[in-house]
């Protein structure tokens, strides 16, 4: 089950924004919230570090993903966050939304299928 809902955390990350003229739907929207994302990531963080736990991901690529979440990610949240003044309901930007995607994509091929 654990898995299931880490796999779904890496899901909800890798949704990004695209150039459609059609609004989003309010699911869409909710995806993209800061707190969404936030949860997304801290979920494909568990996930990484069970993988390089289990050996399925060397030392490098976990220092990779490491890197990208504390000198990418993470500034870029603490920001978002500031700026709304702390409100994790406000509609996460499609900068933020994509960092954390690149994210799920470090991760996404360990994992292992049912």
């Amino acid at each position: 089950m654990k898995k299931f809902l880490l796999a779904l955390a890496l899901a909800c990350a890798a949704i990004s924004p695209t150039a459609c003229t059609t609004a989003p739907t309010a699911r869409v929207q909710e995806v993209k919230t800061l707190k969404a994302v936030g949860l997304a990531v801290d979920g494909t963080m568990q996930l990484a570090a069970q993988l390089y736990h289990d050996g399925k991901i060397d030392a490098a690529l976990w220092q990779k993903i490491a890197t990208a979440h504390d000198t990418q990610f993470q500034p870029a949240y603490r920001l978002a966050v500031a700026a709304v003044q702390a409100n994790l309901d406000s509609v996460a930007s499609p900068d933020l939304a994509a960092l954390a995607a690149q994210l799920a994509a470090l991760v996404a091929p360990y994992i292992a299928k049912p």
